[in-house]
Protein backbone atom coordinates (compact mmCIF):
# COMPACT_ATOMS: atom_id res chain seq x y z
CA UNK A 1 0.00 0.00 0.00
CA UNK A 2 0.94 3.52 -1.12
CA UNK A 3 1.75 6.31 1.31
CA UNK A 4 -0.82 8.04 -0.51
CA UNK A 5 -3.67 5.53 -0.08
CA UNK A 6 -2.69 4.88 3.73
CA UNK A 7 -3.36 8.10 3.97
CA UNK A 8 -6.50 8.41 2.73
CA UNK A 9 -7.81 5.35 4.60
CA UNK A 10 -7.05 7.03 8.40
CA UNK A 11 -9.16 10.34 7.54
CA UNK A 12 -12.73 10.58 8.70
CA UNK A 13 -15.22 10.75 6.13
CA UNK A 14 -17.92 13.88 6.51
CA UNK A 15 -20.69 11.40 6.98
CA UNK A 16 -18.91 9.83 9.71
CA UNK A 17 -18.27 13.13 11.40
CA UNK A 18 -21.81 14.16 10.86
CA UNK A 19 -23.31 11.08 11.99
CA UNK A 20 -21.05 10.44 15.64
CA UNK A 21 -21.80 14.65 16.07
CA UNK A 22 -25.86 13.90 15.68
CA UNK A 23 -25.38 10.61 18.96
CA UNK A 24 -23.29 13.05 20.82
CA UNK A 25 -25.47 16.41 20.05
CA UNK A 26 -28.31 16.51 23.51
CA UNK A 27 -31.51 16.58 22.78
CA UNK A 28 -32.01 20.30 24.41
CA UNK A 29 -29.63 21.76 21.53
CA UNK A 30 -32.06 19.75 18.89
CA UNK A 31 -35.30 21.35 20.61
CA UNK A 32 -36.47 24.78 18.61
CA UNK A 33 -37.40 27.68 20.73
CA UNK A 34 -40.88 28.72 21.42
CA UNK A 35 -42.25 31.95 19.90
CA UNK A 36 -42.56 34.79 22.07
CA UNK A 37 -45.85 36.28 20.11
CA UNK A 38 -48.29 33.49 19.90
CA UNK A 39 -50.76 34.19 17.56
CA UNK A 40 -53.34 32.67 19.60
CA UNK A 41 -52.52 31.51 23.18
CA UNK A 42 -55.08 30.54 25.85
CA UNK A 43 -57.43 32.16 27.57
CA UNK A 44 -57.73 34.22 24.70
CA UNK A 45 -58.27 34.84 21.75
CA UNK A 46 -59.46 36.69 18.56
CA UNK A 47 -62.54 35.32 16.55
CA UNK A 48 -61.93 37.20 13.41
CA UNK A 49 -64.47 40.00 13.90
CA UNK A 50 -62.80 43.39 13.45
CA UNK A 51 -64.75 46.93 12.06
CA UNK A 52 -63.73 49.99 11.51
CA UNK A 53 -65.47 52.56 13.25
CA UNK A 54 -67.33 55.44 11.63
CA UNK A 55 -64.73 58.51 11.74
CA UNK A 56 -67.16 60.87 13.37
CA UNK A 57 -68.42 57.84 16.63
CA UNK A 58 -66.22 59.33 19.21
CA UNK A 59 -63.79 61.92 19.94
CA UNK A 60 -61.76 58.88 21.60
CA UNK A 61 -62.60 55.95 19.66
CA UNK A 62 -61.64 56.52 15.72
CA UNK A 63 -59.94 53.33 14.62
CA UNK A 64 -61.48 49.83 14.90
CA UNK A 65 -63.28 47.38 16.92
CA UNK A 66 -61.66 43.46 17.31
CA UNK A 67 -63.94 40.98 18.73
CA UNK A 68 -61.93 38.85 21.48
CA UNK A 69 -62.87 35.37 23.28
CA UNK A 70 -61.66 34.59 26.27
CA UNK A 71 -62.09 30.74 27.21
CA UNK A 72 -62.17 29.21 30.77
CA UNK A 73 -62.31 25.53 31.34
CA UNK A 74 -64.34 25.54 34.45
CA UNK A 75 -63.23 25.09 37.97
CA UNK A 76 -61.18 27.94 38.09
CA UNK A 77 -61.55 31.42 40.26
CA UNK A 78 -62.07 34.48 38.78
CA UNK A 79 -59.53 36.28 37.00
CA UNK A 80 -58.88 39.70 35.75
CA UNK A 81 -57.29 40.20 32.09
CA UNK A 82 -55.23 43.45 32.36
CA UNK A 83 -54.15 44.81 28.85
CA UNK A 84 -50.97 46.55 29.07
CA UNK A 85 -50.37 47.31 25.30
CA UNK A 86 -52.10 47.91 22.14
CA UNK A 87 -50.77 48.23 18.60
CA UNK A 88 -52.50 48.43 15.50
CA UNK A 89 -50.85 47.57 11.97
CA UNK A 90 -47.73 47.73 13.98
CA UNK A 91 -48.13 51.34 15.47
CA UNK A 92 -48.81 51.57 19.08
CA UNK A 93 -52.09 52.70 20.55
CA UNK A 94 -52.34 54.82 23.33
CA UNK A 95 -56.05 54.95 23.52
CA UNK A 96 -57.69 52.12 23.86
CA UNK A 97 -60.43 50.38 25.46
CA UNK A 98 -62.88 46.88 26.70
CA UNK A 99 -66.40 46.27 26.59
CA UNK A 100 -67.58 42.88 28.36
CA UNK A 101 -70.43 41.61 26.07
CA UNK A 102 -71.14 38.47 28.07
CA UNK A 103 -70.34 36.87 30.93
CA UNK A 104 -68.99 39.66 34.06
CA UNK A 105 -68.04 39.41 37.26
CA UNK A 106 -66.53 41.70 39.88
CA UNK A 107 -63.02 41.64 40.92
CA UNK A 108 -60.79 44.33 42.24
CA UNK A 109 -59.17 46.36 39.50
CA UNK A 110 -55.58 45.06 39.35
CA UNK A 111 -52.26 46.54 38.29
CA UNK A 112 -52.95 50.68 38.70
CA UNK A 113 -54.71 50.09 35.15
CA UNK A 114 -57.61 52.03 34.18
CA UNK A 115 -60.79 50.78 34.71
CA UNK A 116 -61.41 50.52 30.58
CA UNK A 117 -58.36 48.39 29.89
CA UNK A 118 -59.08 45.55 32.43
CA UNK A 119 -61.90 42.96 32.95
CA UNK A 120 -63.09 40.31 35.34
CA UNK A 121 -63.29 36.58 33.88
CA UNK A 122 -65.53 34.40 35.86
CA UNK A 123 -64.08 31.04 36.65
CA UNK A 124 -66.95 28.51 35.46
CA UNK A 125 -66.62 27.13 32.85
CA UNK A 126 -67.40 28.47 29.22
CA UNK A 127 -66.04 31.77 26.80
CA UNK A 128 -66.79 35.34 27.56
CA UNK A 129 -67.05 38.16 24.40
CA UNK A 130 -65.13 41.10 25.13
CA UNK A 131 -64.45 44.20 22.50
CA UNK A 132 -61.71 45.84 22.18
CA UNK A 133 -61.77 49.89 21.06
CA UNK A 134 -58.60 51.57 19.13
CA UNK A 135 -58.51 55.44 18.32
CA UNK A 136 -56.77 54.47 15.46
CA UNK A 137 -54.15 57.33 14.95
CA UNK A 138 -51.78 56.86 12.00
CA UNK A 139 -52.92 53.31 11.61
CA UNK A 140 -56.37 53.96 10.70
CA UNK A 141 -55.64 54.12 6.75
CA UNK A 142 -55.70 50.71 5.90
CA UNK A 143 -58.96 48.45 4.76
CA UNK A 144 -57.52 45.23 6.66
CA UNK A 145 -56.26 45.66 10.45
CA UNK A 146 -53.94 43.70 12.44
CA UNK A 147 -53.93 44.28 16.48
CA UNK A 148 -51.47 42.87 18.92
CA UNK A 149 -52.75 43.25 22.31
CA UNK A 150 -50.14 42.11 25.17
CA UNK A 151 -52.01 41.55 28.53
CA UNK A 152 -51.47 40.60 32.21
CA UNK A 153 -53.33 37.67 34.21
CA UNK A 154 -54.53 38.51 38.29
CA UNK A 155 -56.41 36.86 40.60
CA UNK A 156 -59.30 38.34 42.09
CA UNK A 157 -56.90 39.68 44.92
CA UNK A 158 -54.42 40.93 42.38
CA UNK A 159 -51.91 38.65 43.22
CA UNK A 160 -50.71 36.95 39.63
CA UNK A 161 -52.14 34.39 38.17
CA UNK A 162 -49.67 31.25 38.13
CA UNK A 163 -48.50 28.73 35.46
CA UNK A 164 -46.91 30.18 32.07
CA UNK A 165 -44.51 33.26 32.12
CA UNK A 166 -46.87 37.13 31.93
CA UNK A 167 -46.96 39.15 29.98
CA UNK A 168 -48.57 37.46 26.95
CA UNK A 169 -48.65 38.74 23.57
CA UNK A 170 -51.60 37.53 20.86
CA UNK A 171 -51.92 38.60 17.33
CA UNK A 172 -54.99 38.51 15.18
CA UNK A 173 -53.09 38.41 11.98
CA UNK A 174 -54.51 40.52 8.95
CA UNK A 175 -58.08 41.13 9.32
CA UNK A 176 -60.89 42.54 7.05
CA UNK A 177 -62.50 45.36 8.86
CA UNK A 178 -65.48 46.89 7.31
CA UNK A 179 -67.03 49.93 7.85
CA UNK A 180 -69.55 50.27 10.41
CA UNK A 181 -72.34 52.32 9.36
CA UNK A 182 -76.15 53.64 11.06
CA UNK A 183 -77.44 50.57 9.05
CA UNK A 184 -75.06 48.31 10.00
CA UNK A 185 -72.76 48.38 6.94
CA UNK A 186 -70.82 45.20 6.24
CA UNK A 187 -69.69 44.46 9.56
CA UNK A 188 -70.40 41.61 11.76
CA UNK A 189 -70.15 42.95 15.39
CA UNK A 190 -74.33 43.88 15.83
CA UNK A 191 -73.09 45.29 19.44
CA UNK A 192 -70.58 47.19 19.08
CA UNK A 193 -72.46 50.81 20.59
CA UNK A 194 -72.78 51.91 22.98
CA UNK A 195 -68.85 52.77 22.87
CA UNK A 196 -67.01 52.83 26.07
CA UNK A 197 -65.89 55.97 28.17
Amino acid sequence: MSDRDAHVTNELSRRTVVRGAAWAMPAVVVAAPAPAVAASTAPLTFTGSACKLPGGSSDTYKGYVFEIVVTTPGGSEDTVTVITGVTVNGVSEPHYAVSVKSGACTCSSCGGAPSNHQWCTPGTAGTQRVLLYTDGGASNTSANGEVCVTYVRYRCDCSPVVGGSQPVTICSGSRSTPPLTGGGGACRITDVFPLPA
